[in-house]
Order: structure tokens, then sequence, then C-alpha cells
């Protein structure tokens, strides 16, 4: 028989045992709710990159850009297609631990919080995307010669500029004629002579020639053989640079604008993976840089409006040459003295000075662009040793098809394009390279009905893990809700820095 004092004994080990074994319980479970956190997380992560191992093939395998096509191939861009991969990547990672694992676990809901398509923020995540996998392979100090290389393109613009053409020096010309034969005092016979002498004068002056030249298309002048020019043409009306795109519902603040740095490496993306008029592609379009920069239906409309810049860009760069050189300029003010001496007037023989120039510099662009377009290069700002037409002969070298002589180290035809894309807006760019990238895409089996604002750059996505208690009722380490463990994971995919 017991004592009552033996008995007191027993039931207090009994209860000290079971007070152990209950904090043992509490503190296993403890640990097993931090592993179930853990199995969550890391289930959530795999689960994303295998969402994100799924990225559009053609973005990647020709623009080697990374995007998710969130409608899986369909017409019809949906939140739950997502979210409902991402379920089925990450129920299938928890699946792995087995059923008699204590770190039991299931994802019992996915939904996208928000996501960044790649046409948000007038597609600037796109364009850093592609300056990203540029700055791989060129050198910093490559890229900044190179910016340089706009913004002196953009000066000789700038020193090129005049306020009067070939067509006011022609006018100016007319009416100095007309106050003549208008003038009440009667002419000698030298001031009719004088008159006569500039009559001759006009009809071979370089401005006759170049009013001639004007009623031809600049195109023809300066391809010789335009049967050769490419007839391809698309249906613009429902692109991305003219539809009413889908929107994403990131909620992080406005893009900013690319840096300089960021520019320059676009430009030199758009020239690696779009093919030009030099280097023509196989494409929907052949002259993607052109379709870039002027955003037309045709080939040849883009070829066009691309050369017709192009002309104006060099003839400001000749014109600023010319204004340089005291030797030409000379030639130039011989030249308006023998059209316009006759008025007695210096602003007149100003006007047609400058009409001079202007037309000189628009030969010698007809030539710079002729080299352009058959391969060759033209500096941005030419050396005397550089120049090629003499005055004296300004209609001879365009009738005879003649070119200009390459400069060393000058620009080829598509850097002279990516001068003219500088000062293009990014938005414009960026939705008509995202034009091109979906007309490529669209030509693949499965992918007829993919488009670029159903690409996922990044997103986040919230899942709700549920846990039965394994070792304890209750634990304060984890959230419960009708006796089970709730566990919420905010999990972000983003191929970008966005």
């Amino acid at each position: 028989m017991k004592t009552e004092a033996e008995g007191s004994l027993t039931i207090f080990s009994a209860l000290s045992l079971l007070l152990i074994l209950s904090f043992l319980l509490a503190l296993l479970e403890g640990a097993r709710v931090s592993g179930l956190k853990m199995m969550d997380t890391l289930a959530a992560e795999t689960g994303m990159d295998c969402v994100a191992a799924e990225y559009q093939p053609v973005l990647w395998n020709k623009y080697h850009l990374l995007y998710l096509d969130g409608a899986y191939g369909s017409e019809q861009f949906e939140e739950h297609k997502v979210s409902s991969r991402v379920m089925e990547y990450v129920a299938g990672n928890l699946s792995k631990s087995g059923e008699n694992s204590m770190f039991r676990t299931k994802l019992c809901e996915a939904a996208l919080m928000e996501y960044m398509l790649a046409t948000d923020n007038e597609g600037t995540g796109m364009l850093r995307q592609a300056a990203a996998y540029m700055k791989q392979h060129l050198p910093e100090d490559i890229a900044k010669k190179m910016y340089q290389q706009y913004q002196d393109g953009q000066q000789a613009q700038e020193n090129g500029k005049t306020d009067y053409s070939v067509e006011d020096a022609d006018q100016a010309i007319v009416n100095a004629k007309k106050e003549k034969e208008e003038d009440n005092i009667v002419q000698d016979k030298a001031n009719e002579d004088q008159v006569q002498d500039a009559e001759k004068e006009k009809a071979e002056s370089p401005i006759q020639v170049v009013l001639q030249l004007k009623q031809n298309a600049v195109l023809g002048m300066t391809i010789p053989d335009m049967s050769s020019v490419s007839s391809n043409a698309v249906e613009l009306k429902d692109t991305v640079s003219k539809r009413q795109c889908e929107t994403g519902t990131y909620h992080a603040k406005k893009t900013e604008k690319l840096n300089v740095f960021d520019r320059v490496m676009v430009l030199e993306y758009i020239e690696k993976y779009f093919s030009s008029y030099t280097e023509p592609g196989k494409g929907d379009l052949a002259y993607e840089m052109e379709y870039i920069l002027c955003g037309k239906e045709t080939d040849r409309q883009n070829l066009e409006s691309s050369v017709e810049r192009l002309m104006l860009m060099r003839e400001a760069a000749n014109v600023a040459h010319i204004i340089a050189d005291r030797e030409k300029l000379n030639q130039t003010l011989i030249i308006a003295t023998s059209l316009a001496g006759f008025s007695g007037n210096p602003v007149i023989v100003k006007i047609v000075q400058i009409g001079v120039v202007a037309a000189w510099a628009y030969v010698e662009s007809i030539l710079d662009l002729r080299t352009l377009l058959s391969g060759g290069k033209i500096a941005l700002m030419k050396s005397s040793s550089e120049w090629n037409v003499d005055i004296k002969k300004i209609g001879e070298l365009v009738t005879d098809g003649g070119k200009a002589k390459e400069c060393k180290d000058g620009l080829n035809y598509q850097g002279y394009v990516k001068q003219l894309l500088f000062a293009v807006k990014e938005k414009k760019i960026a939705y008509r390279m995202m034009d091109i990238m979906e007309f490529a895409i669209q030509k693949e089996e499965n992918s007829k009905n993919a488009r670029m604002d159903h690409m996922i750059g990044n997103m986040t996505c919230e899942m709700r893990f549920e846990a039965e208690p394994l070792f304890a009722k209750s634990n304060s380490h984890g959230g419960q809700k009708l006796g089970r463990y709730t566990f919420v994971k905010h999990q972000k995919m983003s191929y970008s820095n966005e």
C-alpha cells in the first residue's frame, strides 16, 4: 500500500512529465511551423522560377528579351491563366515532400497582385531590357564616344540652318528684275548689257540646276535601280503603335526616361537586331530600322521618308562646311554677285549667296546619299579633302551618276539612321520596335494570336498556404484559422530591374 505522500509524489511526477512533454511538443510544433514557412517560401520561389522559365521563345531567340506571354498563346489576356499556372507548379513542388512528411502543407490560393506588361510606361521597360543586354557587349567608354557623335550630328545640323533657301534666292532675283523693269529711269546700253549678262548667268547658275533637280524624287536620284527596292507592306491598324493596348496593374511610380547612356545602348540594339536597306531582312518588312524611324506601311514609303530626312541632315552639315570654308564662301559670293549684282542691293546679293550655298550643299548631299545607300561611309562634318562637288560643274556629277568618295572615319547608312532615331521620342521607338517583334512572333504556328501587350515583364503573386497542426493544437508561431495554420506569401518574378 502506497502512503499518501508516495501517491502525491507519483501524481506530481506524472504532471511534471506531462508538462515537460507538452513543452517539448510545443517546441517541436514551433520548429515545425518555422519549417513550414521555409518550405512554403521555397515552393513559392521554385514555382515562380518555373513559370518564368516559360518565357516567350521568339522574343528570346530572335531579340534576347525575356517576357512571359500572359495569354499563353490565346487571344485574351486573363490573370487567372497565370495564377493557375503558378498554382500548378507550386502545388507540384509541395507534393514532392510526401504525404507522410511532418511538413505537410498545401497551396490553397494564388492570385496576381500586380504585373507590368511590355507596353506599360510607354514601353520603357522593354527599352531598359534591350539596353541592359547591350551593356554586356559594349563598353561604356565606347558608348560615350557614340553619344558624342550624336551630339556632333545635332550640332552640325544646327550650324547649317539658314534663313533662306534656293527658292528664296530665285524669287529674289525675279523680284529684282521686275523692279529694274519698272524703273522709270531710261537705262543706258551698259545697264542693258548688265541685265542680259545676269540672265545668261541665271540660266547656268547652281540655283537653276538645283531647282530642276528638285522636281525629281530624292529616292530616284540616289538609288540607280528602283526595281531593287522592296515592295513589302504590312497592315498597321491593329499594331501596338496604333491600337488601344492592355495595361498592367503595377503600382510603382512611373518609370523615368532613359538616361543618355541607355539611349545609346538602345540604338546599338536596334542596329544589331533590326534590318535596313543596306542589310535587308526576311520579315514582314525588309527595312525595319526605317520603319522604326518613320512608321509607314510599306518598305518603299519608309525608305523614301528616311532618305528625305537624311538628305536634310546632309544638306545642313554640308552648308555648315561651306560657311566654315572661306575659299568656298568667296566662290558663292562671286556667283551671287554675277546673278544679282545688277540690282545694286547688297541684301538681295546676300539672299542669293545663301541660295547658292544651299544649292551647292544639295548636290553634294545627293552624292553623299548615293555613297551611303551603296554601303559606303560619309563623315558627319567633311574636311576639304573629302569634298566632292566643283561648283562650276554642279550639274554634271548628278546626271552622270557620280558618288561622293568614302570617308575613312565616317558613318555608314545605319549610323545615319541612328542619328535620326536619336531625336525620335522613346515611346515611338519602343512601340514600333514592338510592332516588328509582334509580326515576328505571330509568324510562328503556336503564336498567331500573341500580342506584345500580353507580355509580362514582372509580377507579384499572393499565395495562401494552409497546414494542420501536428504536435500541438495551438502555436503562437503561426496564424490559425479553424484549427489550421495559414501562411501568406508575396512572391515576385522579374526579368528586369523594373
